[in-house]
């Protein structure tokens, strides 16, 4: 168990120049690991933590000599996705904060490689061995009763039912949460734009990226692919038929996974009356297509190339699926300034985030709605 008395120690300002130091050898290191070369999301977290990215993250923000550290943070990590926790933590430091992080309770290589490189920097920073401080445990409330309530702040990663649970465990009364909830995610194309592309075969790598790397576990992974356009049916055959050629190369599909797949085929045709399946793919790729949608329809999604498909005519058609559950629009041919009337317009419970296809993953200090640097930071008010 942890010393927590060691772990609280005074708070230190967003972006401190040593924290920043820290994580870019962090970086440094990693990227030195031969296996990071077969892991791309450890090799994504390498590049967003080097110094030259957060000197960018810091250069957003205007008034960070007024703010510090809230103290201690506690981060929960979800078990399914296997840098998220990473993410978690360097948010933490960078808003000068101590941190404990609760790992994935799956077994990840890409877990190993980053706390093996934390661990060996945090030798030449001995200033900062108090603020990083992983454990691993089951599902024993004591412990999680003990780190909640000496935290300053909770980051609860891992949707609904972990956020329920761990709020079971009380808090002190000045203690913030802040609560990832579950999500889903869509992707909006423009047939005929899509069609013009020259390079199709980077938007299916791009797009496998999003999905298939993470099983399609992630919040920010579409789940749903709405096309915009005259000429849908030809564009829906290039793009689907290209993400095959890609995928068939890069991605090993297991039993366990088809069998899901199926299952959820079978449920989801029972629930909604003229789905369409389209099975040209190996069990590879899983295309349903609808003639309606609704928020409810995601209750019957499934992942490791599980795609619900709708033609619209307009972008406002999109508007039935942009419930508060929806957290990221990725896009592909439609101009930024499309969406952004779109959201002005109809303002949306949901879209958080809007991003091009291909960048869904990537992780930002506005996550959520959530701006981390101002959740985990006090603001001292001077008159």
């Amino acid at each position: 168990m942890l010393n927590l008395e060691d772990a609280v120690i005074h708070s230190r300002q967003p972006f401190d120049n040593e924290i920043i130091e820290f994580l870019d050898s962090v970086s440094k290191f990693i990227m030195k690991d031969k296996r990071t070369k077969k892991h791309s999301d450890v090799a994504a977290f390498a590049f967003w933590c080097r110094r030259s990215s957060v000197i960018q993250m810091r250069n957003q923000y205007d008034d960070l000599n007024r703010r510090i550290g809230r103290g201690l943070v506690f981060h929960i990590a979800p078990s399914n996705v296997a840098v998220n926790f990473a993410f978690s933590l360097a948010t933490g430091l960078l808003s000068g904060n101590s941190n404990i992080v609760r790992l994935p309770s799956k077994e990840f290589v890409q877990v190993d490689i980053i706390c093996e490189a934390f661990e060996e920097v945090l030798k030449s920073y001995p200033n900062l061995s108090s603020f990083v401080n992983f454990i691993r445990y089951g599902h024993e409330k004591s412990i999680t009763d003990e780190l909640s309530v000496k935290c300053d702040a909770r980051m609860i990663w891992g949707g609904d039912s972990t956020i329920n649970e761990i709020r079971k465990s009380a808090i002190r009364p000045r203690c913030v949460d802040i609560a990832f909830a579950d999500r889903y995610s869509i992707a909006l194309i423009d047939a005929d734009k899509y069609l013009e592309m020259t390079d199709k075969t980077s938007v299916a790598r791009d797009f496998y990226n999003d999905t298939y790397l993470n099983d399609q576990n992630a919040c920010t992974s579409p789940k749903m692919v709405i096309w915009l356009g005259k000429n849908k049916k030809a564009a829906q055959d290039e793009f689907w038929g290209n993400l095959y050629n890609y995928t068939k190369e890069h991605y090993e599909l297991q039993g366990v996974q088809a069998v899901h797949k199926l299952n959820r085929m079978m449920a989801f045709a029972s629930e909604y009356d003229g789905a369409k399946f389209n099975d040209n793919y190996k069990n590879l790729i899983y295309r349903i297509n609808v003639s309606n949608i609704s928020e409810k329809i995601f209750e019957y999604c499934g992942h490791s190339g599980f795609f619900i498909e709708y033609e619209a005519k307009n972008i406002s058609d999109i508007l039935p699926v942009c419930g508060e559950r929806c957290q990221t629009l990725g896009y592909l041919g439609i101009e930024k300034h499309e969406i952004e009337q779109f959201i002005l317009k109809y303002t949306p419970k949901g879209i958080d985030r809007a991003v091009p296809i291909g960048r869904t993953m990537e992780f930002s200090l506005i996550w959520d709605g959530y701006d981390l640097i101002k959740s985990l930071t006090r603001k001292i008010s001077m008159i």
